[in-house]
Parts: C-alpha cells; structure tokens; sequence
C-alpha cells in the first residue's frame, strides 16, 4: 500500500502523529510516533491513493504494543479488517483516525433497540453498542472491586430494557437495587419495578415480594416470560442450601427450554466458580449442560467469577463473549489469556492495569478485535450485600408489590404450595428427627473429647510444677483452661436443654427454629474450642520445653 501524495492531503485535516518504520507486512507494521496524543488505546489510519470516484482507500489500525527506545516511542500496529493487496510503505505518513472511522470498522454504530450499551470505548467519547444477537453465552471476570459485579448490573438493565426474561441468581442479596433508580435519577422506583419479582426468605430480606419457599410451587412460565427479571435471592441460606438450589431450579428451566415452553433467557450466575468449579456435581454438570447445549435452545448464561483458574474448564471454553476487568492473580491472567477469544500474551499488561471500571471485552460479541471499553454507569443503583429497597420505595409502591404477589399466588391450590414447599425442604436438607438426634449424640461426645483432652493438657503442666519443683510466673495455672471449662458447663446446661426438647417430642416433624439456632451455636463454639484448643497445645509444648530446659540448667548449676 503505497502513501498518498505529499502534495494532496485533502480529506486530512490533521497532523501526522508519526511514520512506519522498520519491516512493514499486510497485517501489521511498527509506527515512530512524534506526538502525545498517541495512547495504548488509540487507533491509527494508513492513507493510500485515490480511487477512481476520489475516495482516498485507509486502514484503521490498533496498538497492539507500545514502548520507548533511544529513538523516541514506537509501537507495533494491526490492521482491523480487511488487509491492504501489498505491504504498508516505510515512511507512510500515520494518522490519528476519526471517530466514524473508527465505529464503522469496529462495527459499534447499531441501533439501540437492537444492541447492549456497555459504556463508552476507552479514550473516545462515544458509546460501544454491540448486537444482543451476538453475545450468547458472557463471561464476566475481573478481581473484588473491579467492577465485575457492576458490569452485570449493567448487562441485566440492557437486556430489561429490551424486554428479554432475565433470571439472577443472588447469593448475597445484591441484585434487588435493580428495583430503585440510581442517585442521578432521582434514588426512587426505577423503570423495571414492575417487571422484577424477587424470591427470598422473608424473614432476612424484607423487601422482596415472594417468599422463596414457593419457588418451586410456580411453573416455569412464571419464572420465564417476555419484560419479566425474576430474582432468586438466597442471602441466609448456606452455600450447600444456594448450590442445591441453584442445581435444581437450572436443571428445570433447561428442561423446559428444550421443550420450547418458555421464550429464550439469559440466566446470571455471579461467583461461578462456587457453583461450577472443577469439582464434579450435580449442579456443576447442569451448569456445564446450559453452557454446551443451552444457547441452540435459548437458555444463555451470563457468569461472573473473581477466580476463572477455579471454574469447570469446559464451561469457561463455552463462553462466547468475555468482558474482562482487572485481574493481578497470575494464573488468573493466564488462564484468560487461553480462554478467550481474541486475546493474547499482548494483553497481559492491559488486564492487570485497567482501573476499576474498565474492562476488555473480546468474543462473538466484537469484530475480531478486542474493545477497551468504560463502562457505563448504572441507571439503578449498585446493591452492596443485603440492599433494602424498601428505604427508597413509597407504601403506595410497596402496597402495589403486595398486591402482585396474592395475584401470583392466587391461582395455586393448597395442594401445588405444599408441594413447592416440600420441595423446599428438601433442598434445604432438613433432617429428621432421628438424624438431628445422632447429630447431637455426636456433638456431645465432641464436646466431651475436648474438655478430657483439656484436663489433660492442665494435669500434665501441674505434674511438672510439682515434680520439679518449679513454680514460676513463666508457667502459671493456665486461666483460659479454666474460662474454657467454664463456658463447657454453661453449654452442658444448653444442651441437657436442648435435648430435652427433643425427647420429649416438642419438634416432632424436627426442630423448632430456636432448636436449629442452638444447634448451630453448638457447631460454631465446638469449632471455636477447638481453636483454642490448639492454641493452647502449642503454647503449654513450649512452656514445657521451657521448663524442661530451666531444669536442666539449674541442676548443671547445682553440680
């Protein structure tokens, strides 16, 4: 591709910003940049000759690297899109090129009724609108405080907006900030209220609208339907409890998938890697079934992790689109780098140097080449863990929701609730009560073990003091022995109480809530004491061994 004439710069307006220099190819080239304005995420044009209409032919090119030398800056450029017939000329004049140069071959000038508004390309001001069609299966990294979660947050207004069924899976109660308007807009009901349920156990999360004992009392039509965001917030179950959950509500919406029940959805998993790590499971395996079979029958993932190294290796190949923030765990770099589309050994100090907001976004979703893009800023507000949205909401909204849900729930017989709500249980894994009883046969021996195994430690630093007759401040009657046998008789006395409960058949279908509260408790301090226990080991070995030593050099003194 030879330079245009140095005497007809019609068409350019600005200065060049440098030359090409060194060995020049069709598909890449290296620029001696003479200006300032040059940046990692600035893109380049290449002038050639006129055609035969006056049109000049241009090449926008990329930064694939960018360093310093004793000859000033350079850096190595590829060229997006279509290729020039010949190689770049050395001396060829280079451009800054210009932004509708730029969103024509990047490919991000589409309609917005038809395309995600992520944010806006890094160093431009202008927006990156890329197709919904071609997103399918997204994967969203980046470590704590990167923005990962913000970036979801962003994906599910997108795809409201466009009237696609969302359903959120969210393990920490995040999520329901969706229902109110950021700050810039007013901090009330934002636009999606009335398209979002949240299922949640009521007693911990308040505002959400249904309790998620019914969840599986619905169908999967309520679940999944056209401008409809179903929120599955598991804030206060155990992670064993979501896992489950999670398995079995998945493993039912693909199925309904597949028999075209329910009209195409995007499913948000944040923190993947808990539910679909390397570990084989039931619910890893129909995690990986969504991600291998699901987009042909439009049931599309959207997963979030900080740790990618962490996630089922054949799920993180599955995914189509990545949108990757700051990641410094090197083998977290590495194994982005493998996994996604487009990306390269290239990137590796772009991924650890994004600020937080800042993302990469490679795959299906872009033209070949990947996109530095700031993400926008959220029309909701971003939840931190437990959001109430009911400090923002009006009693009239909040009477509105309560409405919504007898509406919900008004066509389900006595029989369909109970069955959801056994269901429920199950995933729950409740014992029974013959389970809760060997249970707490266990616990006591447990307990029973650690105080024998206490005494022992304080008979034996006793034995020392009185055998060698030494009684130093250096090793004194362990106090927090004591203070430990006293919370055991305290915790005797709750379990006598406890168990009583239990055997008197006040629980008989299983434990009252306080019953599983104390239990729980009794799991905590057990794992507690043992700590102590440990702590205590260590610090009467080397008390003993002090002792030991103390003896041996007194009676060396005494020969």
């Amino acid at each position: 591709m030879s330079e245009h004439d140095e005497n007809d710069d019609s068409g350019i307006e600005e200065k060049p910003i440098g030359i090409l220099t060194g060995k020049t190819q069709i598909s890449e080239a290296r620029v001696l940049i003479e200006s300032e304005k040059v940046e990692r995420t600035s893109y380049l044009v290449v002038y050639g000759n006129k055609d035969e209409k006056g049109n000049r032919d241009h090449k926008i090119m990329t930064i694939s690297t960018i360093w310093n030398d004793e000859e000033g800056m350079k850096a190595d450029l590829a060229v997006i899109g279509e290729r020039p017939k010949r190689p770049f000329e050395v001396g060829s004049k280079v451009y800054l090129a210009k932004d509708e140069q730029i969103r024509e071959v990047l490919g991000i000038e589409n309609p917005p009724e038809q395309s995600v508004a992520l944010g806006k390309l890094l160093g431009y001001d202008f927006d990156v609108n890329l197709l919904v069609k071609d997103f399918g299966r997204v994967f969203i990294t980046g470590r704590s405080g990167s923005g990962k979660s913000y970036t979801m947050g962003v994906l599910c207004e997108e795809f409201m907006k466009k009237g696609i069924p969302v359903v959120i899976l969210d393990r920490h109660g995040e999520y329901g900030s969706l229902k109110i308007a950021s700050e810039e807009k007013g901090g009330e009901e934002s636009q999606f209220i009335d398209n979002i349920i949240e299922f949640s156990d009521l007693t911990i999360n308040k505002a959400a609208d249904l309790d998620i004992e019914y969840l599986f009392s619905l169908s999967e039509t309520d679940i999944i339907a056209p401008n409809l965001c179903t929120i599955i917030n598991m804030r206060g179950l155990s992670l064993e409890a979501q896992e489950s959950l999670a398995g079995r509500l998945l493993k039912k919406l693909y199925k309904a998938s597949t028999l075209r029940k329910i009209p195409p959805f995007y499913l948000f998993l944040d923190e993947a890697h808990l539910f679909a790590g390397k570990k084989s499971t039931e619910t890893c395996d129909t995690v990986k079934l969504f991600s291998q079979e699901g987009r042909k029958f439009g049931a599309n993932l959207v997963l979030g992790t900080q740790r990618p190294q962490l996630l089922d290796t054949t799920i993180r190949a599955q995914a189509g689109t990545w949108v990757v923030h700051c990641l410094s765990d090197v083998n977290d770099v590495n194994i982005t780098i493998h996994s996604a589309e487009d990306l390269s050994n290239e990137h590796r100090e772009d991924i650890s140097g994004l600020d937080k907001g800042e993302g990469i976004i490679s795959g299906e979703a872009v033209s070949g080449i990947p996109l530095f893009v700031k993400v926008r800023k959220r029309e909701t507000q971003h939840g931190g863990i437990g959001f109430n949205p009911l400090d923002f909401l009006s009693e009239q909204t909040v009477e509105d929701l309560q409405k919504r849900k007898r509406r919900i729930l008004g066509d389900k017989s006595e029989a369909e609730l109970e069955a959801g709500k056994e269901m429920f249980k199950e995933i729950l894994g409740d014992k029974s009560r013959d389970e809760l009883l060997d249970m707490i046969s266990e616990l006591k021996q447990k307990v029973k073990n650690l105080e024998d195994e206490l005494n022992t430690w304080k008979e034996r630093v006793e034995t020392i003091e009185q055998e060698k007759g030494i009684v130093s401040p250096d090793i004194p009657v362990d106090e927090r022995i004591k203070e430990i046998q006293t919370e055991l008789k305290v915790w005797k006395e709750k379990y006598k109480s406890l168990k009583s409960k239990i055997e008197a058949g006040e629980e008989v279908g299983g434990l009252s809530e306080e019953a599983e509260q104390k239990i729980e408790q009794l799991e905590k301090y057990t794992r507690e004491l043992e700590v102590k226990l440990n702590q205590t080991i260590k610090e009467k070995d080397k008390a003993i061994k002090i002792a030991e030593e103390t003896i041996k050099e007194y009676k060396k003194l005494k020969k």
